[in-house]
């Protein structure tokens, strides 16, 4: 079951991966841009650091649980072969963020805690809550009212959604890895920033690619959903 999501949503990825690369060209250079910006002032000293903080936060608070929300329903309409322009996402997505983000800081509270009786309670927590966005999203559920439905829909399969996050987990480690790997290659001083743009463009669409197809067609098979 597990690998059989998985499978079928990186499948559905390569099957759309130019209309879904095509609609988050420019989000992802955007962020991928702020973050390179954010790191470069960062090494420039505390002179620039609020600016850079200022940068960080902005993309931790609204940036990355609006991409979150757009990946997801990318991910809905090419499910559905109805594909949408940016901008309707974008404000759709818009109007999400600041409950994903809550939702998002509850879900890092409660791993935190799990982290600090024992690893694994923690990776549990978030492995088996991550779901609870699509619950917010595709749904309409309140923020507690997609963490209780998501406990409560989840109680037989808890633990394949546990093991479908370590997999997943595994796969994009290893992918980071080489990828930095590959781009660490030049040592160059004048391709830093380059670089540093590059692996920042191509790390957040990797998560894009998570959200809108593997992890979502988990939340299809595992959870029984039809969205």
């Amino acid at each position: 079951m597990i690998l059989n999501a998985i499978t079928s949503g990186f499948t559905l990825y390569f099957n759309n991966f130019l209309a879904f690369s095509k609609i988050f060209l420019f989000p992802i250079l955007f962020i991928g841009l702020l973050s390179t910006a954010a790191d470069y002032l960062f090494s420039l000293g505390e002179d620039y650091f609020v600016i850079a903080a200022l940068i960080l936060v902005f993309q931790v608070i609204f940036l990355t649980p609006l991409y979150t929300g757009m990946a997801i329903l990318i991910g809905r309409d090419l499910r559905n072969g109805s594909l949408n322009k940016l901008i309707g996402y974008v404000i759709v997505a818009a109007q999400l963020a600041l409950k994903i983000f809550i939702l998002q800081v509850i879900i890092g509270i409660m791993t935190i805690i799990g982290l600090v009786l024992f690893i694994v309670p923690g990776l549990y927590i978030q492995f088996r809550f991550t779901y609870s966005v699509y619950y917010l999203v595709l749904e309409g559920n309140s923020i507690l009212g997609s963490l209780d439905n998501l406990w409560n829909e989840s109680r037989e399969v808890h633990w394949s959604l546990f093991n479908a996050g370590v997999l997943l987990t595994l796969i994009t480690i290893s992918f980071v890895l080489i990828l930095y790997a590959v781009l660490g290659i030049s040592s160059q001083d004048e391709m830093s920033v380059v670089l540093s743009f590059i692996g920042n463009c191509i790390t957040i669409y990797l998560q894009m690619i998570l959200v809108a197809f593997p992890v979502y067609s988990i939340y299809q098979l595992i959870l029984k959903k039809n969205q």
